[in-house]
């Protein structure tokens, strides 16, 4: 069986990359807008690596947010791949600490979903870990490459921005619809109450924190309280 490593999962992905570039292009573009500048953009991108979490950045930064809003409101957004990351270890027995590092800076929502359905068909740690780190680098090289030429370009032409606060919200919005499910429609909603109100009696830029915060835990309670209830159901019938 032919061995299956970096050059693999540079090569698979490449239809990441394909899917990047515009998102990426549209950052490099909007992060101008919002006061950065070419280098502050490719910073970004490389240290950060997480595409909605940067366009949610860049619209604090641009509202004039603190720094504590903006880390706080991130780190909430990328709780998810807390998740990823216990599920992707699975793959990695044996592997060391420094390289399992290394793959889980690459864990994004598109190099997950790539690397469990690639991974499952190699049969060793080693390999896994390759052809993993080849997806990630790859995806990873393609933002960071199209964020510097979306601000190159941005920086050079003459771009009526005007439009792109609308392309920003339908941005949020599409990512939002994507996760909306049954489960957790309810959090939703609080959220988007809560923010109303919030924003009414608090001001500056915390309301958005507070919002998301509380109605996260709401969501959490009333998520336990549900399946408390099925277990009992279960456990009755």
């Amino acid at each position: 069986m032919r061995v299956k490593g970096f050059i693999y999962g540079l090569r698979q992905s490449v239809t990441i990359g394909i899917g990047y570039a515009p998102v990426a292009l549209t950052f490099g573009i909007l992060s101008l807008k919002s006061g950065l500048n070419i280098l502050e953009t490719g910073l970004m991108s490389m240290l950060v690596f997480a595409g909605a979490s940067q366009f949610i950045t860049i619209q604090l930064i641009g509202q004039g947010a603190t720094i504590w809003v903006i880390g706080i409101t991130t780190l909430i957004v990328n709780l998810r791949h807390i998740l990823m990351s216990f599920s992707m270890i699975r793959f990695f027995p044996g592997i060391s600490l420094g390289k399992l590092s290394l793959l889980a800076q690459g864990i994004t929502d598109e190099t997950f979903v790539l690397n469990s359905k690639l991974l499952e068909e190699i049969p060793t740690p080693e390999e896994r870990s390759n052809v993993a780190l080849g997806v990630n680098i790859g995806a990873f090289v393609s933002w960071v490459f199209f964020s510097f030429l979306g601000a190159w370009f941005g920086n050079r032409l003459n771009i009526n921005f005007s439009g792109f606060d609308f392309a920003l919200l339908a941005l949020f919005i599409v990512l939002t619809i994507g996760t909306v499910n049954r489960q957790n429609i309810t959090t939703y909603i609080i959220a988007g109450l809560l923010a109303v109100i919030f924003k009414i009696i608090i001001p500056g830029k915390i309301y958005l924190l507070l919002s998301v915060a509380l109605a996260a835990a709401i969501g959490a309670f009333l998520q336990q309280k549900q399946l408390k209830q099925n277990k009992c159901q279960g456990e009755n019938s």
